[in-house]
């Protein structure tokens, strides 16, 4: 009896049944059931030394994380971690700042580490072409689409950027804030330019302009950017009624800022997140953002890389819905007069 004869009995793929046999995570329910029944039925014992020689041959993996402060990021990070705990693969992980060009980390980390595969956590497809095109193993970018890679080596799991952003602008409108501040990224990256692309789509739906030079602030994805860009984008434009950030630790630091500059939240100026990181149900007044599926962007971007790496699978980009969180940090002016 061997793993083949096991997967002809059970109708499934012999990798299917390694990842079974290995403990691996992304296995249902009933088909371990399945698969442990026909080993249970036949006796069935691995060879421990084959196994052993496999698991050294194909443990390792890279992820690589794009920016040193991002809450969404480091709990993408910890989720990803957990699952492989119990499966046969290790990881490298590898944190970059946000100005680092992860195409040619990447590039360097598969010469000299030799993963079977790369995650990457956050990051942009711009800069994943020129020197990556060297990198020829399964890789999977989660938090921003990568299908105009068109890469037979690439995948991405992604919130639709454009869309959430879009949906939180409109709520601003919805609620009488036509002078609105933008709190966002550097436009030399990817995922910045598409979030702001939803917002100015949002804006001209309403008739309403945007002037980028008085009322965008660059900041990093962190408390420390959004504290810094509030005061920043109020010396710009004081009148503004409401600020989009473009993530909730963007929004906590402006609020800490605005609060020490002796403005209340949201009666004096409205506030909006993008992430839904656990702390924003903590913070006072409770934030309003766009809650990405943490776990869901986590587990299918994980699941998506071992299957192009032990089945061959062709790469592909999953969108993963999005949720709208209705704080308490955004003022209905919408009748004020």
């Amino acid at each position: 009896m061997t793993i083949k004869d096991i997967a002809k009995e059970c109708g499934c793929a012999v990798g299917t049944v390694s990842r079974v046999l290995n403990n691996h995570p992304d296995v249902s329910d009933k088909t371990r059931e399945e698969v442990m029944a026909v080993v249970e039925k036949y006796g069935f014992v691995q060879n421990a030394n084959a196994k052993q020689l496999k698991t050294q041959e194909r443990k390792n993996l890279a992820i690589i994380v794009k920016g040193t402060s991002s809450t969404l990021l480091n709990g993408l990070l910890e989720r990803i971690q957990r699952k492989l705990e119990s499966s046969i693969y290790s990881a490298n992980v590898i944190i970059l700042d946000e100005n680092d060009n992860e195409g040619l980390n990447a590039t360097r980390i598969y010469f000299s580490l030799k993963p079977l595969g790369i995650i990457f956590l956050g990051g942009s497809p711009d800069k994943l072409s020129g020197d990556f095109e060297k990198v020829h193993v399964p890789s999977v970018l989660i938090s921003n689409n990568a299908d105009s890679l068109k890469s037979k080596y690439f995948s991405s799991v992604s919130t639709d950027n454009m869309k959430a952003a879009y949906s939180s602008a409109k709520y601003l409108i919805k609620n009488g804030h036509k002078k609105i501040g933008v709190i966002g990224g550097a436009m030399d990256s990817e995922l910045s330019c598409i979030r702001y692309e939803g917002f100015i789509k949002a804006m001209k739906s309403a008739k309403l302009d945007f002037d980028f030079e008085k009322s965008y602030a660059v900041s990093k994805y962190s408390f420390e950017g959004g504290f810094n860009a509030a005061e920043e984008l109020l010396k710009k434009d004081p009148s503004i009624t409401a600020i989009f950030t473009m993530s909730d630790a963007m929004a906590i630091g402006a609020i800490r800022k605005l609060t020490d500059m002796g403005k209340k939240i949201p009666e004096d100026i409205s506030i909006i997140g993008f992430d839904g990181i656990s702390l924003v149900d903590f913070i006072c007044p409770r934030l309003a953002t766009i809650r990405q599926m943490e776990e869901q962007l986590a587990d299918e971007g994980l699941s998506l890389l071992l299957d192009n790496i032990e089945n061959k699978t062709a790469p592909s980009h999953k969108m993963i819905p999005f949720e709208f969180v209705d704080g308490e940090s955004v003022k209905d002016i919408s009748k004020k007069t």
